[in-house]
């Protein structure tokens, strides 16, 4: 499934998709972006849910403090891009940074209860 969703990734981020553009290309691209995502998202889903309590809560603090710090971050990268000191910061870098973060909190959550 991460083989799907980055081969859909890259070949939706290769081909820009502008407003001048037919419209059925451009509803093409975008499903095939999300479409691409979504079982990701859902083999990821059936593995946590097939885990027990504890791992399932070592995820869920994960999660919560990946949530945390992206929002941190995510208002950091507003001010900073708003007063100038770094250029626009796309959203879908805010999820990769997301992602990164729950990683490293569920290593060091299953640390702190082990």
């Amino acid at each position: 499934m991460t083989l799907l969703w980055v081969a859909t990734l890259f070949a939706v981020k290769l081909r820009p998709i502008s407003p001048g553009q037919g419209l059925a290309l451009r509803v093409a691209l975008v499903v095939a972006g999300i479409g691409g995502f979504l079982p990701w998202v859902y083999v990821y889903v059936k593995s946590i849910r097939a885990q027990d309590e504890f791992n399932q809560r070592i995820h869920l603090v994960g999660i919560a403090i990946a949530f945390a710090l992206t929002g941190v971050a995510s208002y950091a990268c507003d001010f900073l891009e708003r007063a100038g000191f770094i250029p626009a910061f796309p959203a879908s870098g805010l999820w990769v940074l997301m992602v990164i973060l729950w990683f490293g909190s569920m290593v060091g959550t299953s640390r702190y209860y082990r």
